[in-house]
């Protein structure tokens, strides 16, 4: 019988240590037999500009991922031990976890998906990725050049806009909105920045530098939107070069009464990728280059678009999309839009009706659709529309307050949700909705 105990003890035993060295081999670093050491650095050749931390190492083998460390400052190198083997690195610069959705460990692959946190804004995002092999006993250095994603919005000047204008922004597009892996990917968009107003002067200003991704597509598209009483003036212009990661954007412009807004615009690498300039200049009448530009813009268009954008394709149909709007109605050849971007309005409890159109005003660029202007509040026959397919509609809020103009053009606001009631108190927590309506002709 003791016999028999110390066997099964024995074999418990074994069973135990052998259990144990499963697991560990899973994890690649207690029998690791070789080191990687890492370190990183700019591909920039300024001294001005170095690597953005923190800096996130994602280690592979094959779609596994083995090893995930982070580097906080440039004081600090990583060493990971492995086992030997083919390995291919990862490295994610000036990504917070406060900022960007990144993978854990478990769920990470060579090529995962790096996206900005809805409602946050992008840092000076730098990727860098490469090859390594380890052998037993071995010791690799692998240096990793950082290679920045993003571009810098530096510099917005607007001078002699009106005095009415109640609010200033300009718009990019179509931006890219993801990396997979060091690649950009995804559906793209666009970002509209609001520009600060100078005090007692006609200038308005970018308020802080912005990085952004880079467009997906080449012209990229600038717009100038000037809100008045009288609604929204859009500007834009098409670039006939593309706007790339890497450079520092600044923008100056000087509108005039009698032919809107001049803008020349400058593109400068300086201490990032060298440098580029662009130079142009529209109005109602079109877009010229500018003399000494890199490129002008050939066939480009610049105008003062008030309420419609033509389009050419297949006329949709009501319930169906279209760039992403909710066809609400459709009559002959003119299509009426719904915005898929409510806004939830933050203006004081009980704000009169004229400042809460102002805020409405200013509001609008931010609701708008890359590719379609003339966005606008709906009026009571088109919330009534809104009404016949709230059940239809996605992300509608049924139970929400909408804001509308009455039949004599005066601002309401109400619930959709057996009938549209009508209101003139506005509160915190009002939805813009807007509407467009374009033309479509037949291809």
């Amino acid at each position: 019988m003791e016999k028999m105990i110390r066997i099964a003890l024995g074999l418990a035993i074994l069973c135990f240590y052998a259990c144990e060295k499963a697991v560990s081999l899973e994890d690649y670093t207690d029998s690791a037999n070789a080191m990687l050491c890492v370190r990183a650095m700019t591909v920039s050749t300024s001294e001005e500009e170095g690597v953005s931390y923190p800096i996130h190492v994602y280690v592979f083998s094959g779609q596994k991922c083995v090893a995930v460390q982070t580097i906080v400052n440039e004081n600090q190198n990583l060493s990971i031990p492995l086992v030997e083997g083919n390995y291919s690195v990862l490295a994610i610069g000036g990504a917070s976890s406060d900022n960007y959705s990144l993978p854990s460990q478990a769920n990470a692959t060579p090529s995962m998906e790096i996206k900005l946190q809805e409602g946050k804004s992008h840092a000076d995002l730098m990727v860098a990725k490469s090859n390594v092999t380890l052998v037993d006993g071995g010791i690799n250095t692998l240096t990793l050049a950082m290679e920045r994603k993003v571009m810098l919005l530096q510099n917005v000047v607007l001078e002699g806009i009106p005095s009415a204008a109640t609010a200033v922004s300009v718009t990019i597009s179509p931006l890219w909105n993801k990396l997979i892996g060091t690649d950009f990917a995804g559906e793209t968009g666009a970002v509209t920045v609001p520009l600060a107003k100078e005090t007692d002067t006609r200038t308005w200003k970018l308020a802080s530098s912005q990085y952004l991704l880079p467009p997906s597509d080449s012209p990229a598209t600038i717009t100038v939107n000037v809100v008045k009483a009288g609604g929204t003036s859009s500007y834009t212009y098409n670039t006939a070069e593309q706007l790339e990661e890497g450079y520092k954007i600044n923008i100056e412009g000087t509108y005039t009464e009698a032919v809107g807004v001049t803008l020349d615009g400058t593109i400068t690498g300086s201490a990032w990728k060298g440098e580029k300039n662009i130079s142009f200049e529209f109005n109602e009448s079109g877009s010229t280059e500018v003399e000494g530009g890199d490129a002008g813009n050939e066939g480009g268009e610049g105008e003062n678009i008030e309420n419609e954008t033509p389009a050419v394709g297949e006329i949709p149909t009501v319930g169906s999309s279209y760039q992403g709007c909710y066809v609400l109605s459709v009559d002959g050849n003119e299509v009426l839009l719904l915005s898929p971007k409510p806004k939830t309005m933050n203006y004081a409890d009980k704000t009169a009706a004229d400042a809460a159109l102002e805020a409405i005003e200013a509001a609008l660029p931010e609701c708008a659709v890359d590719g379609i202007t003339g966005w606008r509040l709906m009026t009571v026959e088109e919330a009534n529309i809104v009404l016949q397919h709230r059940t239809l509609i996605p992300n509608f809020n049924k139970s929400g307050k909408y804001l509308y103009t009455d039949a004599d053009g005066k601002l309401r606001v109400g619930k959709i949700e057996t009938s549209v009631s009508s209101g003139w108190t506005f509160n915190n927590g009002d939805i813009l909705l807007p509407v467009a309506t374009i033309t479509m002709t037949e291809k």
